[in-house]
């Protein structure tokens, strides 16, 4: 192998490996679990979203969906912890929503 073509081999194979790190990152990243307490402020049951009044920001929307595993009754006024992504499109799906017992 002459030289030239081994500089370009040694390039092509890093300039690979660097592409492959930053799509897995990129990918971890969206894969990010969060979570989020507060009090639930508004509730759209045919929509599947909740709004919930947080005390490190304001109030933040989250959207479920038939996977979402939503421990005890959702109610507004209701203190919760809510686990969720944020997806691609912004919006933040909750994986698991636990109403807090009064």
């Amino acid at each position: 192998m002459s030289k030239t073509s081994w500089k370009a081999s040694l390039l092509f194979a890093a300039g690979a490996a660097l592409a492959v790190v930053l799509v897995a990152g990129n990918a971890a990243a969206a894969e990010k679990t969060l979570t989020a307490t507060g009090t639930v402020s508004k509730l759209d049951a045919a929509e599947r979203t909740i709004v919930v009044a947080v005390a490190e920001g304001p109030e933040t929307k989250f959207v479920w969906s038939a996977d979402t595993k939503i421990n005890g009754t959702l109610a507004p006024g209701a203190r919760v912890t809510v686990r969720y992504t944020t997806l691609p499109d912004g919006q933040n799906l909750a994986h698991q929503i636990s109403v807090a017992r009064s």
